[in-house]
């Protein structure tokens, strides 16, 4: 999959999971912004979901989803691939 889908992929998950919420809580001492600028660059495939914006989600759906969820849409996906041993033989033939 692209880079470009994989972001498109990302925005998408957060759009659903936002959307599935009824109600949140605001803590005053943990303020949290999630710009619309990076929701925007997130849903045209133009940038990766930023550390900031995993941890406000984390902290937003926390209860809702899992951590290891929120990581594998947002966090697993933009990580430098490394190519095995097995992957590297399986190129080559």
């Amino acid at each position: 999959m692209s880079k470009s889908q994989l972001r498109k992929t990302a925005y998408e998950y957060i759009r659903g999971e936002i959307g599935k919420l009824h109600w949140f809580s605001y803590d005053a001492d943990h303020p949290s912004t999630i710009t619309l600028n990076e929701l925007m660059l997130l849903k045209e495939g133009l940038a990766d979901p930023s550390t900031e914006l995993v941890a406000l989600l984390k902290q937003l759906l926390k209860g809702s989803v899992t951590e290891a969820e929120i990581d594998a849409h947002l966090v697993a996906p933009f990580q430098p691939h490394r190519v095995d041993k097995s992957e590297e033989n399986s190129m080559k033939e």
